[in-house]
């Protein structure tokens, strides 16, 4: 089967996340246990960002929720702030834990394709919101 078109927008400046559910034909969650996602896109700079899963850092964090059948990407504002390209073109593909014969590899199902759109803020600026929040009682005995 083919690799279903989903479109999405990053804005640029501000967190990102976006999830993904996989399910079978009959709208059943398939369980991800010991499974792998990766997610890369080729953008009009013509570089390749990759996200594998189980993997949190600085960066992004990308992570499988087996039993939900849930695969969640996250990418901070910091990140997204400092993205120089406007679009970019996506595979999402699941890796499966059992060979496809023996010997031959796991098999590598294409699920998603589709295009990214960044939008760029009214006000330019490469740098992060880092505001401090002080949180006060202001009433004293609020409860």
């Amino acid at each position: 089967m083919p690799a279903a078109n989903y479109n999405f927008t990053i804005e640029k400046g501000t967190a990102f996340v976006i999830s993904f559910e996989y399910k079978d034909n009959d709208n059943n969650i398939i369980n991800l246990t010991n499974w792998v996602a990766r997610l890369r896109w080729l953008d009009n700079n013509s570089a390749i960002t990759t996200f594998i899963t189980d993997t949190r850092n600085s960066e992004y964090e990308f992570i499988i929720t087996p039993e939900n059948g849930k695969i969640t990407l996250k990418i901070p504002a910091a990140i997204t702030a400092g993205y120089t390209f406007s679009s970019a073109s996506y595979d999402l593909e699941l890796q499966e834990p059992n060979d496809l014969y023996s010997g031959g590899g796991k098999k590598v199902f294409r699920i998603l394709e589709g295009n990214i759109t960044v939008l760029s803020r009214n006000v330019s600026d490469t740098e992060a919101f880092t505001g401090v929040f002080d949180v006060q009682d202001n009433c004293g005995t609020c409860t």
